[in-house]
C-alpha cells in the first residue's frame, strides 16, 4: 500500500478544511483473507470539511479510481469471471459524524454516530454505476474497576443503476474476521461461489458488537466480546436473518 495525503485545516481563512488522498495498492489472491483474485486500486481523492459544532462534522470527497482485476482462481463462476479486467470508478460521496466521545483513541464513554452515502457512475461517468448507503455507531459505557462496555452497529445497502446490472464484486460488503465478526474467516460471511466457495460479498450488511474490556496492567487490558451479523446478497434482503454469531476474550 502505497498513499500520500494532505490536509488544510483552514482554507482562505475560513473554518473549512481541505484535502487529497492519492494511492496505490494492491492485495494478492489469498484464501487466507478471502481473496479469490488479486486486486490492483491505482486512485486519488478531493476532500472538504466543516466543523459544525463541538461535536458534528461533514465531509464531501471526489473520487477517481481505476480497479484492475485478475488471476482468478480456477473454476470460478461466470459471475465473477466477469468481474475480471480493468474498471474505472468515478464516484461522490458524503458523511455526517455526531463525535461525543471523551477521547477519540481511547474512549471510556459517550457516543459517536455517522452516516454517509456515495454514488459511481451516472453523471460522473465511469464504468460502473451503483449507489451505497452506510451507518455506523458506537456507545461506551464506564463500569467498574475502569472497564468499559463498547456497544457498536454497522449497517450498509447498496444497488446497481444504469447500465450496470449488478454492484461490482470490489465494491460489495463482506464480513467476517478481526473487524466484524471475530470466530470466522476474513470474508468468510455472506454470499460464496457456488464452485469454488470463495466469498463474493452482497448488497446489503448488518454487524453487531458487545465489547467488555478491563485494565490488567497499566496499558494491558482483557476483552471479552460478542458479534452477530450477515452479508446478503440482494438489497431488498437486507436484515432478512440467518445471522452468524460469535464470542471470544482477547488481550490488548
Amino acid at each position: 500500500n502505497l498513499e500520500l495525503s494532505f490536509t488544510e485545516p483552514w482554507i482562505f481563512d475560513h473554518p473549512i478544511s481541505g484535502g487529497f488522498d492519492l494511492y496505490r495498492s494492491e492485495t494478492t489472491r489469498e484464501e487466507d483473507i478471502g481473496y479469490a483474485y488479486d486486486e490492483k486500486r491505482i486512485g486519488g481523492d478531493l476532500r472538504l470539511g466543516k466543523q459544525f459544532s463541538d461535536y458534528v462534522s461533514g465531509t464531501v470527497m471526489y473520487k477517481l479510481e481505476e480497479v484492475t482485476i485478475d488471476n482468478l482462481a480456477e473454476g470460478i463462476s461466470a459471475d465473477l469471471a466477469a468481474e475480471e479486467g480493468a474498471n474505472k470508478i468515478s464516484s461522490v460521496g458524503t458523511t455526517l459524524t455526531r463525535d461525543a466521545r471523551d477521547s477519540t483513541i481511547v474512549p471510556t464513554q459517550g457516543n459517536i454516530l455517522s452516516g454517509g452515502a456515495d454514488m459511481a457512475g451516472g453523471l460522473l461517468g465511469g464504468d460502473k454505476d451503483f449507489f451505497r448507503l452506510q451507518a455506523r455507531g458506537s456507545h461506551y459505557i464506564p463500569l467498574k474497576f475502569n472497564s468499559v462496555l463498547e456497544l457498536r452497529l454497522r449497517a450498509g445497502l447498496m444497488n446497481a443503476f444504469g447500465d450496470s446490472e449488478k454492484v461490482p464484486i470490489f465494491e460489495r460488503f463482506f464480513a467476517g474476521g478481526a473487524k466484524t465478526i471475530r470466530g470466522y474467516e476474513e470474508r468468510g460471511v455472506g454470499p460464496i461461489d457456488p464452485n469454488t466457495s470463495d466469498p463474493i460479498g452482497g448488497e446489503s450488511l448488518v454487524v453487531g458488537n458487545i465489547e467488555y474490556t478491563v485494565p490488567l496492567v497499566d496499558f494491558i487490558k482483557l476483552a471479552a466480546f460478542f458479534d452477530a451479523g450477515n452479508v446478503w446478497a440482494d438489497s431488498n434482503d437486507f436484515a432478512s436473518g440467518d445471522y452468524k454469531a460469535g464470542t471470544g476474550l482477547g488481550v490488548r
